[in-house]
């Protein structure tokens, strides 16, 4: 939604209404996944019926099953929005509905100054993640599509190179408080796993690199080469994603340390 909001300029792509509604139904699914396995937990289900049963008391009682839900609709009107030619709008509502999982994770759960500063990473993180790994399933249709890929290339380089720096950054200081220990990274399932994702995403950071400075001066020669590339960023990018995903659901060494 955010391309042909902002980068597009009233280019109509065809293929991005499609894509909208394949987004919403990932979230979904992944947000049904994440509501059974955090159920399991709150209630210590020794079985799926329990968490089945435990579901409707999760959603109803607890900040998070509220505002998991609230979300989610967010973001169902985003999509309905879009196919109505809103584009603007359901960009801001998507946007919203992206960064409201900041208060699902470790940065809502934590109290005092510490807690306030990991859930503003956790923001930034998650908007500088939406903004640029978000963006490239409909960058990798609009591509071959439109009919000057360079110029379109050069408006999302300064938006991609902003997303690298900030999540760079985000990550430094949620490694600051979440992890603190260099030991931990390789002595506990969270740090191991976010130094996998620290990996992927640095083999993500070189491979747009590389786009930028080979493939996207020689468009529109480069064009399917670009779009290979792009792909191969969209696989990297759902492995990140899918990790950032299991972190949540793990004690970071930092906090297992205070209780």
């Amino acid at each position: 939604m955010f391309l042909p909001a902002v980068l597009l300029r009233g280019v109509a792509v065809q293929g991005l209404r499609p894509l909208a509604w394949a987004g919403f139904a990932l979230a979904l699914l992944a947000g049904g996944a994440w509501l059974l396995l955090q159920t399991a937990d709150f209630a210590a289900a020794q079985s799926f019926t329990d968490v089945i049963t435990a579901v409707p008391i999760v959603v109803q009682d607890t900040r998070f099953g509220s505002l998991l839900l609230g979300r989610l609709a967010v973001l169902l009107l985003a999509v309905l929005l879009f196919q109505r030619n809103q584009n603007r709008l359901a960009a801001l509502l998507g946007f919203g509905g992206v960064v409201a999982e900041a208060w699902l994770g470790h940065g809502g759960a934590m109290l005092g100054p510490e807690g306030d500063i990991l859930l503003g990473t956790s923001i930034l993180h998650l908007a500088a993640a939406a903004l640029w790994l978000g963006t490239l399933p409909a960058l990798f249709i609009t591509i071959s599509r439109v009919p000057e890929p360079a110029t379109l290339a050069r408006r999302y380089s300064p938006l991609g190179i902003g997303c690298v720096a900030t999540l760079l950054l985000t990550a430094l200081i949620q490694y600051i408080l979440l992890i603190a220990r260099p030991a931990a990274l390789l002595n506990t399932g969270y740090g191991a796993l976010a130094l996998a994702k620290f990996f992927l995403l640095a083999l993500l950071v070189a491979l747009a690199a590389r786009n930028r400075q080979l493939l996207v001066p020689a468009l529109p020669a480069t064009r399917s080469a670009l779009r290979r590339a792009i792909g191969v960023e969209m696989l990297l990018g759902l492995l990140v994603l899918l990790a950032a995903g299991i972190l949540l659901q793990l004690d970071p060494p930092a906090m297992a340390g205070m209780s």
